[in-house]
């Protein structure tokens, strides 16, 4: 039976440029989420990603063992509990 890992225990990518590096680059990413590599480049210069794209480009990341800040999607995050 394959144990489910604890997402916290993945690396964490805290910036737009590492993410698409990560997934492969440009034009990988473009395929990924049915974009053009303009809207990539855009992301970049914005610093943050579609939201649309949220689901898929975090399932692509932890299948290669690494998850990204939900902030760079402009999504809330969770506060810290005492």
């Amino acid at each position: 039976m394959e144990m489910i890992r604890d997402a916290a225990e993945l690396p964490l990518l805290d910036t737009v440029d590492a993410v698409i590096e990560a997934l492969g680059g440009r034009m990988a990413v473009a395929e990924l989420t049915g974009r053009l590599p303009q809207q990539v480049t855009n992301w970049r210069a914005a610093g943050a990603f579609s939201p649309t794209t949220f689901l898929v480009m975090t399932t692509a990341l932890d299948a290669i063992g690494v998850r990204a800040a939900p902030r760079l999607w402009r999504m809330d995050e969770p506060a810290e509990r005492a």
